[in-house]
């Protein structure tokens, strides 16, 4: 399964893009698909590229980006607004809802999500 690594966050007026050092000569197709590498710290999104599986590795230096867009909702792109991360925001409410408090993430990673993506308070 091919990497690509995220590597700027820019917040545009349109929504948030992530970019990276891919070959963007062949399309990718968003999957809908989050994930999380607790080992690397990163999350995960899955693309296809004519029937592979592509990983786009988000490390945790562009969660507080991450987090800005998913609290306005805001579209997220993959280098250009061609290519963009669908269903992100429904797949990170469900890994956030799932994370909290799990250690089998590792606690480290944990308490770095908790961190980055804190849980809204009722006062």
């Amino acid at each position: 399964m091919d990497t690509i690594n995220v590597k700027i966050a820019r917040h545009k007026e349109d929504g948030l893009y992530l970019e990276t050092d891919r070959n963007t000569e062949r399309p990718l197709t968003p999957t809908g698909r989050l994930l999380a590498d607790s080992d690397n710290f990163a999350l995960v999104y899955i693309f296809d590229r004519e029937g592979a599986f592509v990983q786009v590795h988000i490390p945790e230096d562009f969660w507080p980006d991450i987090n800005k867009s998913h609290q306005d909702r805001t579209p997220i792109y993959l280098d250009t607004s061609s290519v963009d991360f669908a269903d992100i925001h429904e797949e990170l409410d469900m890994f956030l809802d799932i994370i909290q408090g799990n250690n089998n993430y590792g606690s480290e990673m944990v308490s770095t999500v908790e961190k980055h993506f804190p849980v809204p308070t009722d006062d």
